[in-house]
């Protein structure tokens, strides 16, 4: 074989044969320049840029401007692949062994396409400090500063501030109340003082007897009283009641608490009596007519209902044909008394001491 025949152009192939073909298979020489599509666009094969055998063909790389040059000018903007475009007869047909030239050009303007999308939106969404918000800010800025200030100054200086009769008056108050406190505590340690001493003792003593005595005479008769209460009216016009039933009133209002009673003028104690004379109910030796009032000093919530028991003391009088009216007060009076009488047979026991 001579050496025109080594330079002779390959027989054209069909497109499916080098589809079919082995992608590891290097691809064949390129035609002669003879041979050359009339296209300009088409893709030539360089002459000098031949790989030597044995070699890999190099794929020729990407221009500085991205833009594609040679065979890569012809592959459409749709990355189809090159055996489906028209080939011109009698040109070698190289295998479509990956993406072409222009798809890694288009991967990284789609990336930047999306990140400069992403950074107009945060420059949209970022605020913007205009110079009226700026002015407003020192302001409220210098108001609240000066707020602070003026507070400061009016806590201390507001006796500085004042007038010297304001200043003069404040501190005859005070010089007022210092002396109230001093005698106040003077008084105080007198008192220790007393308590701790034989006179002081006596004092109590005579003080808690005083207490006693007064005590004793509500209970006895022989004081006045007030405090809170109840009154109580019984109208009998036909004298059905007897002194049973004006007794059994008197017992339910001990029972009740009464501490003092009081029953048409007349103060009952623990001595009074009850009696039927003559049709007349009498009462420590005097003689009663209707209305019956009467004056009880105690706790009305317990008096009351004391009272209304079924059955008890209300509850006969009604059964004669007699009426009850019941009125609570918060404070009511007592101001019959009597005298104790001296005991006849009881003596008081004296004291071990």
């Amino acid at each position: 074989m001579t050496a025109d025949d080594d330079t002779a152009a390959p027989a054209p192939r069909d497109p499916h044969d080098d589809a079919r073909t082995d992608p590891d298979t290097p691809a064949p020489a390129a035609a002669a320049e003879d041979d050359a599509p009339a296209d300009p666009d088409a893709a030539t094969p360089v002459p000098g840029d031949e790989p030597a055998p044995g070699e890999e063909p190099v794929v020729g790389e990407e221009p500085v401007d991205g833009a594609p040059q040679g065979a890569a000018e012809a592959v459409p903007e749709d990355n189809a692949p090159a055996d489906e475009y028209d080939a011109p007869a009698g040109a070698a047909a190289r295998p479509s062994t990956g993406p072409t030239p222009a798809e890694p050009a288009a991967a990284p303007a789609a990336s930047a396409a999306r990140a400069s999308g992403w950074r107009r939106l945060g420059e949209a969404l970022r605020p913007r400090l205009t110079r009226s918000q700026l002015l407003a800010g020192v302001l409220c800025a210098a108001l609240g500063f000066a707020l602070v200030v003026q507070v400061q100054q009016s806590a201390s200086d507001q006796l500085s501030s004042a007038r010297q009769d304001d200043l003069v008056r404040l501190l005859d108050e005070v010089t007022q109340r210092a002396d109230r406190l001093d005698e106040e505590v003077a008084r105080l340690e007198a008192t220790r003082d007393d308590l701790a001493s034989g006179t002081g003792q006596a004092q109590a003593a005579l003080e808690l007897a005083r207490e006693r005595a007064a005590s004793e005479g509500i209970l006895s008769g022989r004081l006045p009283a007030e405090g809170p209460g109840v009154e109580i009216s019984i109208a009998d016009p036909g004298r059905g009641l007897t002194a049973s039933q004006l007794f059994n009133v008197l017992e339910e209002l001990r029972n009740a608490g009464a501490e003092a009673v009081e029953l048409n003028g007349l103060r009952l104690v623990t001595s009074s009596w009850f009696v039927d004379r003559d049709g007349v109910i009498v009462v420590d030796d005097q003689e009663l007519s209707p209305p019956y009032e009467w004056v009880a000093i105690g706790d009305p919530a317990t008096i009351s209902p004391a009272l209304e028991i079924p059955g008890g003391a209300f509850a006969t009088v009604r059964n004669r044909g007699a009426s009850v009216t019941l009125v609570s007060h918060d404070r009511v009076e007592v101001t019959a008394v009597r005298e104790p009488r001296e005991p006849r047979f009881a003596r008081p026991v004296e004291s071990a001491d």
